[in-house]
């Protein structure tokens, strides 16, 4: 009946305080309380640490909530840090706000289903190996994270789930699952990875969540050549109207995938509620890992040539206009 949005406490400032901060907030998932989080940059204590602040802030973009605050020692926020901090904390806050409509998909399931927003390694089938393991987890199911927890970390052990294929979330390099890689980490991004075969919709950036609409965003598609079928489901409502679901006030859009051949085919529709004003999505498209050039597509039967691929990051981008009335077909034949 009432909703509890519990923090890990007033969390030391110091990596000591980041490191635990993880398994902590697994753990309480476990346990019913989904939305266990901690005081980004930490809460107690005098130590201005700008890299400490950064990487706390790069996890605090996979946890339930994303909170900066402290006590007056140290101001928690940015706008109070050198430049490159400012900026590196810029770009965390920038990703958190274009993952809304994944993670409003989290909190749904959640509320329907009492899946926690981060899972445990072996959340996925047929990893037991994973079950002591704490320094990756999967925010909802299709992100691979690994937060960096110490300073000066120049590699990272990064456990890949089984049965899967991960693709880096900035340079799409593919990695084949049931393996531990080492891999090399960057300044501005802790080791995220998506699942080949995931729907990822990212938001444009906005100043606060009241400007936030899920009626023009890029629809982002993890492509790889052994994942023949896929389908994901996103809950969308006005944000304002209690017990949505209830009233049927709300809308479920379904984006589907399928393989036949050398033909790409993708589907979109949606469930509407009786009492739900659906409007026109204007969403890109953008399918990534695509070696393969394309020969011609189709949009609902109709041919279209405005489309962009670039060979460079082998990605492919398609604008397309959605009546959430009618159901959306596209066809990509793929060159031999």
């Amino acid at each position: 009946r009432y909703a509890l949005m519990p923090w890990s406490g007033d969390v030391n400032r110091t990596w000591g305080g980041l490191q635990s901060q993880p398994e902590i907030a697994l753990q309480m998932g476990m346990q019913g309380l989904a939305y266990m989080h901690s005081d980004l940059g930490g809460f107690a204590g005098a130590n201005l640490d700008d890299e400490l602040y950064t990487r706390w802030l790069q996890y605090g973009v996979f946890q339930p909530i994303y909170r900066p605050h402290a006590q007056e020692d140290v101001a928690s926020e940015p706008v109070f840090r050198e430049n490159k901090t400012k900026q590196l904390a810029k770009e965390s806050i920038e990703l958190r706000y274009k993952l809304m409509p994944y993670n409003y998909n989290l909190a749904y399931i959640n509320s329907t289903k009492g899946t926690p927003l981060m899972r445990p390694l072996f959340f996925e089938d047929s990893n037991p190996e994973f079950y002591t393991i704490a320094s990756s987890y999967l925010w909802g199911k299709d992100f691979l994270i690994t937060p960096i927890l110490k300073p000066d970390v120049k590699e990272k052990v990064v456990h890949f789930p089984d049965n899967n294929v991960w693709l880096d979330l900035y340079t799409n390099e593919a990695f084949k699952g049931g393996q531990t890689k080492i891999v090399k980490t960057k300044e501005n991004s802790i080791p995220t990875y998506v699942r080949a075969g995931a729907f990822i919709p990212m938001t444009k950036v906005v100043q606060s969540t009241k400007d936030y609409t899920f009626n023009n965003f890029d629809l982002h598609y993890y492509y790889d050549k052994f994942v023949d079928e896929s389908e994901r489901e996103f809950y969308n409502d006005d944000g304002l109207t209690n017990n949505a679901i209830e009233k049927e006030a709300y809308e479920i859009l379904e984006f589907e995938f399928e393989r036949e051949k050398r033909c790409l085919e993708f589907e979109f529709e949606a469930v509407i509620g009786k009492n739900y004003q659906s409007e026109t999505k204007q969403f890109n498209l953008i399918i990534h890992n695509l070696e393969e050039e394309t020969k011609r597509l189709k949009l609902s039967r109709k041919r279209i040539k405005e489309f962009y691929y670039n060979k460079e990051t082998k990605t492919l981008t398609i604008p397309v206009t959605w009546n959430t009335s009618e159901e959306v077909e596209l066809i990509i034949k793929l060159k031999k």
